[in-house]
């Protein structure tokens, strides 16, 4: 596995720059593409959570070339965090950076988001229209929406959605997660005894995920 640090801009008005770490599988490419979206800024979320190291680490394993980002206003990208308004833009920034390089293939396109990652990533990919397979790992059904932005569209239209996250869940109860996974037409995976944050459950996330992607190629 080949790991580089590198950097990228926004695909926004104003002059973002944004640090990664990109992970890309031995052999010979391009690889199917993988954008990972950490927890709030608040909460000390950014590229560097023990889950997303484990996510990138396990996918990059399986063929996935990976790349995790620090959102504007977090570690050394600039700008200004917008508590999610505005992120999606840092996701199609990295989505064209993907784009430009030769050893991954961006129109084979996967996301997964943790907590507040996986409601910035859902906006971005329902816009977008151009990722195939997606994981929302703890989506927070308290205090974020994740319902509005789908009025008017089908579940046939959205990627393919694998749903993750613990039966102790403090932000989601189950049955809105359900609920949620319905209106995707997606998978829900709950781990028991897990909560939110899921200390401990980082291989097997990471694992419920790369099974699923393994066997489904996805939709656009």
């Amino acid at each position: 596995m080949m790991r580089e640090k590198v950097a990228f801009y926004a695909d926004s008005v104003e002059h973002i720059r944004l640090e990664g770490i990109l992970e890309i599988p031995e052999g010979e490419g391009p690889h199917p593409a993988c954008i990972l979206c950490h927890p709030h800024p608040l909460g000390g979320g950014s590229m560097h959570v023990p889950l997303l190291q484990v996510l990138s680490q396990v996918l990059c394993g399986q063929g996935w070339a990976c790349l995790r980002f620090n959102f504007r206003g977090v570690g050394r990208s600039t700008g200004e965090s917008s508590g999610g308004l505005r992120e999606p833009e840092d996701i199609r920034g990295a989505h064209r950076y993907l784009r430009e390089r030769e050893e991954v293939d961006a129109e084979d396109l996967s996301l997964a988001g943790w907590s507040f990652g996986s409601w910035v990533g859902l906006r971005w990919a329902v816009e977008a229209g151009c990722c195939r397979r997606l994981a929302l790992v703890s989506p927070p059904l308290v205090g974020f929406d994740f319902f509005h932005f789908l009025e008017g569209r089908e579940a046939s239209e959205l990627p393919d959605v694998l749903l993750v996250a613990g039966s102790r869940d403090q932000f989601a109860e189950e049955g809105r997660l359900r609920e949620l996974a319905g209106r995707l037409g997606g998978k829900l995976v709950i781990l028991e005894g897990a909560d939110h944050f899921l200390f401990g459950y980082e291989s097997m996330v990471a694992q419920a995920i790369a099974d699923h992607w393994k066997n489904n190629p996805g939709r656009v």
